[in-house]
């Protein structure tokens, strides 16, 4: 995302997927973010049982386990995919908890990105999927006015983002909202929406 739109206190928001959704969260009306729970691997560190604990008090439905690392989502680049999810976890169960977390953990080790304020991101399993993917709203190779949406059809939701899936759609920009295809007409309207509260037209959204 670029932008010089923010003030410099604005700016810190979107230093992570953490800080951006919960931004997010309090100005979004057309579309859904999941409920977020989030921790620092420093925090992580020196408070695992409370941490838990917290975890199994928030969250009564299956949970992902999501990287959450400095940089990983700013306004200077964005790297999706770069580190791990884990899906499918069952908050009660701690020892799958914190299996999960290291796994993420284990992820930002192998990259090399060892800063202890990375976040770890526990979110509620998005369920009765239909089609998920990721939208760049320009298009990637030249920046094109272009909303490009990746995506796959049913309860799966790893295909676009590990490579195995690649069913493609472009929609002009300024194309009459009356032009666009009924199944697609709510995502645009919604990333319209993030755009205007993000002051920017170059977002990658999974």
């Amino acid at each position: 995302m670029q932008s010089n739109k923010f003030t410099e206190k604005e700016l810190d928001v979107f230093t992570s997927k953490a800080n951006v959704l919960k931004f997010l969260t309090k100005k979004i009306k057309l579309s859904k973010i999941e409920l977020i729970y989030d921790f620092t691997l420093s925090d992580w560190k020196n408070d695992k049982q409370n941490i838990l604990k917290n975890i199994s008090k928030y969250f009564s439905n299956t949970i992902v386990i999501r990287s959450s690392a400095i940089g990983e989502d700013s306004f200077q680049c964005s790297e999706a995919g770069t580190y791990e999810s884990i899906l499918n976890i069952n908050p009660n169960l701690k020892n799958s908890v914190k299996s999960g977390i290291q796994k993420v953990i284990n992820s930002y080790n192998k990259k090399h990105n060892l800063n202890s304020q990375n976040q770890i991101l526990i979110q509620n399993q998005t369920k009765n999927i239909k089609i998920s993917g990721v939208v760049f709203s320009r298009s990637v190779d030249n920046g094109r006015p272009y909303y490009v949406i990746n995506f796959e059809e049913g309860g799966s939701t790893t295909g676009v983002t590990q490579g195995e899936i690649n069913n493609t759609i472009k929609i002009y920009r300024n194309v009459k909202s009356s032009k666009i295809p009924k199944v697609w007409t709510n995502l645009i309207r919604s990333i319209k929406e993030i755009e205007s509260i993000l002051k920017s037209t170059s977002l990658d959204i999974e």
